[in-house]
């Protein structure tokens, strides 16, 4: 029989969690921004979600329209209440970054990045202590034979580099490990969460991999439903655990079940893309996510303001009612719960979830 104290527990819990959710949709405060700086990579993940390449795009922002947009944005909002996040390709590749860098520090405003560590050198690593950046992830999929061979040669060895260089220059921002877990990187998990403690790294994000971009076309580095559960075990049980170093966190924001929600991540089930998140493409398309769809795109930087975009439109992402009429969701019992899921599985509104995680679990 159940436990009517857990049933009561969890019935307020999700009240609670429902009616910040209703909140934060009805006041829709930008905490967190994406810069996606540039689709240029000078490497080539098998699993890529951007395809990114060398080559340079033509319709790429440039460097002042980089440093005017960060002017506009302290005018419009409170710089020290939104975080910037910035992303490619790879941010590093610019070799105008630590201008933009600079000017997001000047401007007050808190930053960080996602990078693959092949450009971190020393002399980049003492600029970004410089320069004030808040959080630092580094993209490192499995051991280092695992992750070089869906990453590329060497890899692993060029994440040291970057943790080595990044703790010489004094670094005292957050620094995380970041994976993209696919198919070759399960029989691993815990050796890679060795990997990570040993290197003195004190957080680990796990990802599923996306069946977008490049892995859209590797389907053997794809997650079946097996691998799912087993993965949000692992991360459970080292989360619960009081004998490890490290807690893996589990970063996807679909909802889960009650065997692993609030047990997996330091969060319950929530996307907050276009209600607290908003993004700038590379090319000025004002979106929120770099993995969403363009499709959600809400304008374009080089002829609106930030601020005027995200305060007028963004509707399809505040009120996701109409993922109610598609797939799964039709007659899920925790539509309530979990509105859709992340809108970054979603190709269009006309299109069902890419995929479902409370759907896996239970088979």
């Amino acid at each position: 029989m159940p436990d009517l104290r857990l049933m009561i527990y969890r019935a307020m819990m999700w009240k609670r969690h429902n009616l910040r959710t209703e909140r934060n949709r009805n006041e829709h405060e930008l905490r967190y921004l994406f810069f996606e700086v540039s689709r240029r990579c000078n490497i080539s993940c098998r699993y890529c979600g951007s395809d990114c390449t060398l080559d340079e795009r033509a319709s790429e922002l440039t460097t002042q329209e980089w440093l005017d947009i960060i002017d506009q944005l302290a005018e419009d909002f409170e710089p020290k209440r939104v975080m910037i996040a910035v992303t490619g390709g790879e941010p590093l590749f610019r070799k105008d970054i630590f201008e933009i860098y600079k000017h997001l520090h000047e401007k007050g405003f808190r930053y960080g990045m996602v990078c693959n560590s092949t450009l971190l050198t020393p002399e980049a690593a003492r600029k970004l202590v410089e320069y004030g950046m808040n959080s630092i992830s580094l993209s490192c999929d499995s051991i280092p034979e695992v992750n070089d061979s869906i990453r590329g040669k060497g890899m692993s060895h060029n994440v040291e580099k970057a943790i080595k260089n990044l703790n010489d220059a004094g670094y005292t921002g957050i620094l995380e490990i970041l994976s993209t877990i696919t198919k070759p990187c399960m029989p691993h998990l815990a050796e890679m969460q060795k990997w990570v403690t040993d290197h003195g790294i004190k957080r680990w994000r796990v990802a599923p991999v996306i069946a977008i971009g490049r892995a859209a076309e590797n389907p053997d580095l794809l997650l079946d439903d097996d691998d799912i559960k087993q993965l949000l075990r692992f991360v459970r049980t080292n989360r619960l655990s009081d004998n490890v170093q490290l807690r893996p966190e589990f970063s996807e924001e679909g909802y889960l079940g009650d065997d692993f929600e609030g047990l997996v991540r330091p969060y319950l089930c929530q996307c907050r893309a276009g209600i607290n998140v908003g993004g700038i493409r590379y090319d000025g398309k004002i979106g929120a996510c770099p993995e969403i769809s363009q499709v959600f795109d809400q304008g374009d930087i080089r002829k609106e303001r930030f601020s005027e975009v995200w305060n007028n439109r963004y509707q399809d992402y505040r009120d996701r009612s109409w993922t109610k009429k598609l797939g799964p969701c039709r007659h899920c019992d925790k539509f309530d719960i979990c509105h859709g899921g992340a809108m970054h599985l979603y190709d269009d509104k006309n299109t069902p979830t890419n995929r479902c995680f409370y759907k896996m679990v239970q088979k």
